[in-house]
């Protein structure tokens, strides 16, 4: 059949046919439709400026890729071989892999910055820490060895790449390198440090009282609290402590309280500023602890007036004159009342315990109208039992109650001469602008009494020189001796007590010894002496010991102090001085410990006297520094270090003397 007869439509089948069976020129069969396979090799035209020989526009990846399919996508030129997706070749040109390795990794020639996937053959498994290098010195082929200094770039403070130096902040520690070279840095935390129990760890991040308490489980007993040598502990000024028992001579703390009542032992008690002269207004009496805290009440509001004088919050106040006699005492102002509330007046502190109150306790009025200047002594009871016991005052100096006699007039504190009596030898005489030169007076001659502290050729009545006695009574400085020398001590005139110090020799540093640092000397001890009626006594000073030597003791009759002991070792520095006899003992500070390296390393500190602080020790950077010598009274010397660096000489003792009336 013709298939191209006129008006004859061919079919696809017959549009099939007619082209399987076409040949060209060339004899090959044509290729015109998807899925064609060419029977032998495309020939193109070699590309122009008008268009490319072969030309794959990009489009979408094949789903399931075959060998030897070819396409192109926006990310460039892919292939499949072996099973193997290729590409995408793109911006640049791979030639590879050639036949050489390193390894297992194949040598390729320039990729123009084009990457290259792995073929995911690993190296060869190596001992632990190996680097792949060249031979450590010079050109070769790359090997696996220990990284060497060589291999590390030399540091550099501001240049990008390799290793950057730095110096650490203060108190931080190193963490790594960042991206670019930088060292970083950053402080440690408590959590960083390992071996601490889980309350210690708790207390150093929070650091509160009760963390403290659950971190020192193991001092909760009966024994002692043992802190590290030399401590330094700061108390907020309202800490508080046992009072000890009144004449405890030992080495227990001594609280403000037990201080006051072994100075208020010389009956000598702190001045008041007013006294009553009468019963207070009706009160309520509360005895409180058996004292403590005991109050006076007024029964109604108003405003207490104590001998004409409005008293103020804080006055202490001596109340005399209760019918109820066991009210009296020294009483501090608690509450001034007013208008619309009650005066409150509570015990004093200092005198608000039987133990507190002697026979013969005395105290200075300042105040008031008739009460100002005088003494009023406790005349009871010793040590009455507050509350119940009777407590009563007797006035032993100041001014006295006087009436006018015969010929003379009182108005206040003058007297004066009354004119309208006739003079004459025997009877009662009465004289006025009289000059009498060389006068004998017999009898009990009175005169006018002066004001307080008038200094002029004005009489000196009784009353005056009572007063006047009164102000400088006990207690007073009278001098101030201090002894540097032994010898022996002489009272000064008029002084009746003394608060004695006395402070023994400090010992010398350790001299090094070639192994780092050595320790400090230790102090001296202090005992510190309320003597109650002077006398001469021997007095012996300790000397200072030199280096490696301990220092000598001091004495004020039997009262001793120690000398500091040197160091018994390298980590032992000197232990300080014992005290004996002395009403309070205060041991010396133990000194320092040395360091055992022989590089930068630091001598012991001298131990601390009651006086001050020992000598610092020797520092060392492979030299030979000496400690210092200690500069305070009974202070130790600081240790020397290294090889030869002396140690410091510690510090003499001394004596104190205050004298008193």
């Amino acid at each position: 059949m013709n298939p191209f007869s006129y008006g004859n439509v061919l079919t696809a089948g017959q549009w099939s046919y007619l082209f399987s069976q076409k040949q060209d020129a060339l004899g090959y069969t044509p290729v015109n439709r998807g899925g064609d396979t060419m029977q032998g090799p495309l020939n193109t035209q070699a590309s122009t400026s008008d268009g490319a020989g072969f030309s794959i526009p990009p489009g979408a990846a094949p789903g399931v890729p075959v060998d030897g399919q070819i396409w192109m996508t926006i990310f460039g030129l892919f292939f499949q071989i072996g099973g193997q997706t290729i590409g995408p070749i793109a911006n640049g040109t791979i030639v590879g892999p050639s036949n050489s390795v390193v390894g297992d990794i194949p040598v390729f020639s320039a990729t123009g910055g084009t990457a290259l996937a792995d073929s995911g053959i690993s190296l060869a498994p190596q001992l632990p820490n190996l680097i792949l290098a060249t031979p450590a010195f010079g050109s070769g082929v790359p090997a696996f060895r220990a990284l060497i200094g060589a291999d590390l770039p030399t540091p550099q403070p501001v240049a990008l790449g390799g290793v950057k130096s730095a110096a650490a902040p203060p108190h931080q520690f190193g963490t790594g390198v960042d991206t670019s070279g930088n060292p970083t840095f950053a402080q440690p935390a408590i959590s960083d440090v390992s071996g601490l129990a889980a309350n210690m760890l708790a207390f150093l991040a929070g650091g509160t009282s009760a963390q403290l308490a659950a971190a020192m489980v193991d001092e909760t007993g009966s024994g002692p609290l043992v802190f590290a040598t030399n401590p330094t502990v700061a108390l907020g000024s309202a800490s508080t402590a046992v009072t000890q028992t009144p004449g405890d001579n030992s080495t227990k703390l001594a609280t403000t309280a037990y201080v006051q009542a072994a100075i208020f032992a010389t009956t000598t008690l702190p001045a008041t500023r007013l006294a009553t002269t009468t019963a207070l207004p009706a009160v309520t009496y509360a005895n409180g602890a058996s004292g403590v805290g005991a109050t006076l009440t007024a029964s109604a509001n108003g405003a207490l007036t104590v001998d004409g004088v409005a008293a103020n919050l804080n006055d202490v106040i001596l109340v005399k004159n209760q019918a109820s006699s066991f009210q009296n005492g020294i009483y501090t102002v608690t509450a001034t009342g007013s208008a619309g509330a009650p005066f409150v007046l509570t015990r004093a502190s200092y005198y608000n315990l039987s133990a507190d109150i002697d026979l013969g306790d005395q105290t200075f009025v300042t105040g008031g109208a008739t009460q100002g200047a005088t003494t009023w002594t406790q005349n009871a009871k010793e040590n009455p039992v507050i509350g119940t016991d009777p407590i009563t005052f007797a006035q032993t100096a100041g001014v006295g109650s006087y009436t006018a006699g015969n010929g003379l007039t009182l108005a206040g504190t003058q007297f004066a001469i009354d004119t309208t009596i006739v003079t004459d030898l025997s009877s009662a005489q009465s004289l006025s602008n009289k000059t009498l030169v060389s006068p004998a007076l017999s009898g009990v001659p009175t005169a006018p009494t002066a004001a307080a502290g008038t200094n002029s050729a004005q009489i000196a009545s009784t009353a005056f020189a009572a007063a006047a006695a009164a102000t400088a009574a006990a207690g007073t400085l009278v001098n101030v001796q201090v002894k540097t020398a032994s010898g022996t001590y002489t009272p000064t005139a008029g002084a009746s007590r003394a608060i004695v110090f006395v402070t023994g020799g400090g010992a010398g540093g350790t001299t090094g010894t070639g192994s780092g640092s050595e320790s400090g000397g230790g102090a001296g001890a202090t005992a510190i002496f309320f003597m109650n009626g002077v006398s001469a006594q021997t007095v012996t000073i300790g000397s200072g010991g030199a280096a490696g030597a301990a220092g000598g003791s001091s004495a004020f009759g039997t009262v001793t102090a120690n000398g500091g002991s040197a160091a018994a070792s390298q980590s032992l520095g000197g232990r300080g001085g014992t005290a004996a006899n002395g009403t309070l003992n205060l041991g010396g500070g133990d000194g320092g410990s040395g360091t055992n390296a022989t590089g930068n390393s630091q001598g012991g500190e001298g131990g601390a006297s009651f006086w001050g602080g020992g000598g610092a020790g020797g520092q060392t950077a492979n030299s030979h520094n000496a400690g210092a010598a200690a500069q305070a009274y009974g202070a130790g010397g600081g240790g020397g270090s290294y090889s030869a660096g002396a140690g410091g000489a510690g510090a003499p003792g001394v004596v104190l003397i205050l004298e008193f009336k």
